[in-house]
């Protein structure tokens, strides 16, 4: 996809010539497009062949008055800021014109530099409330949790990819947080104050894929009573985020590689195509290079996607970040219910790292929301359900009378002692061959009372 270069567009429908071209002339200095139309006919042909940013609207049409074609707009999809004009309204029209959604309202005749300064204001207006729409989704999301050596990759890859416009894929089991960093992604990007649209490959039908992903015009099928704008078009200069990218089927896969290869997108209906200017991010759990070598995914659209990419490592390749995310749960879920902040033994954090997490982050989430509910005031590993205590069960042979934690602080020092001394006591390299950062090493040689003298062979 293009970089962002694509000047904001602005509609301008009147029956009169003059006033079409002072506008055109007036906004032609700021950087702005123009696009006119002299009657309705014309502007909903332009609404449909381009992406159009704003609307400058005549109250007095000839077969339409401007209030019934913005209500029109509104029907067919076109939530698009309006600014209406006339010369010659009533007061109660001007009133009404507000009250359905108008940014604002000028009466004729006005000057070049009142209607710059309308449409800017109108603009920025526009990408305030996108952008604060992006900042309230992203409070509503769990954030990146993790100091493990792995996750500290993670997060440093997407703050740099952040700053391009280069396609990401993003690859990890499900519920390793592949959404989260693509909103990181996202929001530390260029693009970070136009729109994030997410789509699930997996959950659209094969049959609406085309529709859903770039639209239809009235009349296109029998059923296409109004038009839809597709969620490239709802993205155009900010990313979308092609969520399980490997369940489109071959089809949809030919029109998705279409796209990204020309930056245009083709309504159902309709013979002339959309520009759009759209960063793609991608994400899957399965391999999708092996896919591609299969035959089952097509290798020119894998090669389009995976420009930059991102493994996101699961729960179980990182258990020194476990603590931490059911810490940060633990408190975020109290707030969430109105609970005092519970406290959490080393019991129940011993049994958490020894669980192997099929379900990752989110199955860590879901059991830490079970225990906030239904344990007093303290968390302890009596708390946990059986499931997870289970996979945990003490083998055959284990001294009768220790604990779970015994036996896990007795094998983990063991193993410890083992890389420090097979490393002779090197620091650095043991913690790099245990996938841990130095400081998590020295605390845990702290807690496990594992002296220096015995490092070294």
């Amino acid at each position: 996809m293009s970089d962002l270069t694509i000047l904001p567009t602005v509609l301008v429908l009147d029956d009169e010539k003059n006033i079409r071209k002072a506008i055109e002339i007036a906004l032609s200095d700021d950087q702005i497009h123009v696009v006119v139309a002299h009657d309705a006919a014309a502007a909903f042909r332009a609404l449909n062949e381009r992406i159009i940013d704003l609307v400058i609207l005549d109250i007095k049409l000839g077969e339409i008055d401007g209030i019934a074609f913005y209500r029109k707009m509104q029907q067919d999809g076109f939530t698009i800021p309006t600014v209406f004009i006339s010369g010659n309204a009533t007061l109660t029209q001007a009133a009404e014109a507000i009250k359905i959604g108008a940014f604002d309202f000028l009466e004729k005749p006005f000057s070049a530099e009142r209607i710059s300064v309308v449409v800017k204001r109108c603009l920025e207006f526009s990408r305030l409330k996108e952008r604060l729409r992006l900042i309230e989704a992203e409070h509503e999301t769990v954030q990146i949790i993790g100091d493990s050596p792995l996750m500290r990759k993670v997060v440093g890859d997407a703050v740099k990819v952040a700053r391009t416009t280069s396609s990401v894929l993003i690859t990890g089991e499900s519920g390793t947080g592949k959404e989260l960093v693509a909103n990181m992604i996202h929001a530390r990007s260029e693009r970070s104050q136009q729109p994030f649209v997410k789509v699930n490959c997996s959950a659209i039908p094969d049959n609406l894929i085309e529709s859903e992903l770039f639209g239809f015009v009235a009349g296109a099928f029998t059923g296409a009573a109004t038009h839809k704008r597709g969620l490239f078009e709802v993205a155009h200069r900010g990313s979308i985020f092609l969520d399980e990218i490997a369940d489109l089927s071959a089809a949809s896969q030919a029109k998705l590689l279409r796209v990204l290869q020309s930056g245009e997108i083709q309504k159902i209906g309709s013979e002339k195509p959309v520009k759009v200017d759209v960063r793609v991010i991608a994400a899957t759990h399965k391999d999708l290079k092996q896919m591609a070598s299969q035959g089952v995914f097509r290798e020119d659209l894998f090669y389009r996607v995976n420009v930059v990419p991102i493994h996101i490592p699961s729960l179980r390749e990182r258990p020194e970040d476990i603590p931490l995310l059911a810490r940060f749960f633990a408190r975020r879920l109290c707030e969430r219910n109105n609970f005092k902040e519970k406290p959490i033994d080393d019991a129940f954090l011993s049994v958490l790292i020894a669980y192997a997490w099929p379900g990752n982050v989110r199955e860590l989430q879901n059991i830490l929301e079970r225990v906030i509910v239904m344990s007093g005031d303290t968390i302890t590993s009596l708390d946990l359900p059986q499931e997870i205590l289970a996979d945990g069960e003490i083998p055959e042979g284990r001294k009768s009378g220790s604990t779970l934690r015994d036996f896990r602080d007795s094998a983990e020092r063991e193993f410890i002692l083992g890389m420090l001394k097979r490393n002779n006591g090197n620091i650095s390299r043991s913690a790099i061959e245990l996938g841990v950062g130095r400081t998590y090493l020295h605390k845990r040689l702290a807690v496990l009372g594992i002296a220096r003298t015995e490092w070294f062979s």
